[in-house]
């Protein structure tokens, strides 16, 4: 029996799925970048589908309304960053001291909050702006990213490779907010992101200040 027809057929289905795949990053990619310029009440939908190149019509094709684009648009930033953390962790040997963990995941935030920097942009720009439902959900899938750190942190405690009288909680929150202040000041033409993620894990295995003499 001939299935060529059948062939010719899914092969057009996967063509079309990929182009609304492509067409749907675009949406995101420009939704992204106009929320993060303009705000979320400063945005319309008109603004994204021309930056899309799209027709306004089109638009409501893949995201009906505003408020499901900006969810798209918050759930793109915080999974693009938690996903690459998650795996480079659950890549790493058994064997890996929380130490190495911990510069691994510091890496691997940087990059990603850099690759996904109109996303997180974005967040920072209109989370306060946006309907409840939606920052609701948000802060949720970011307080998870959140206490995937803070048991990292314990995690490094317990196995005595961090002092004791460190507050987890509190040193989560330093290392976050370092590395997505990045977002503000890295420039491509300086230091590379992997000497600047260096730079980070000196600082937080080391702190600033030498051993006293005779440490």
């Amino acid at each position: 029996m001939d299935n060529g027809p059948v062939r010719q057929r899914r092969r057009r289905d996967a063509e079309k799925v990929s182009k609304a795949d492509m067409s749907r990053e675009r949406v995101l990619i420009s939704a992204a970048r106009i929320f993060s310029v303009q705000g979320y009440a400063g945005t319309t939908m008109r603004d994204v589908a021309k930056e899309a190149g799209l027709q306004a019509g089109s638009l409501y094709y893949y995201y009906p309304s505003k408020d499901l684009l900006i969810e798209a648009v918050l759930d793109m930033g915080i999974h693009g960053v938690s996903n690459a953390v998650y795996s480079t962790i659950a890549e790493l040997p058994p064997s890996t001291s929380y130490a190495d963990r911990i510069r691994a995941a510091v890496f691997a935030h940087l990059r990603s909050v850099l690759q996904f920097g109109d996303y997180a942009l974005a967040s920072r720009r209109v989370l306060g702006q946006v309907p409840p439902d939606v920052r609701r959900k948000h802060v949720l899938r970011r307080d998870a990213y959140g206490e995937f750190w803070v048991k990292l942190l314990e995690a490094a405690r317990g196995a005595g490779e961090i002092r004791d009288d460190v507050d987890v909680k509190l040193a989560r929150t330093f290392i976050l907010g370092a590395l997505n202040s990045a977002l503000e000041w890295y420039r491509p033409n300086g230091m590379t992101i992997d000497e600047v993620a260096s730079q980070f894990n000196v600082l937080i295995a080391d702190g600033l200040f030498r051993p006293p003499p005779g440490a």
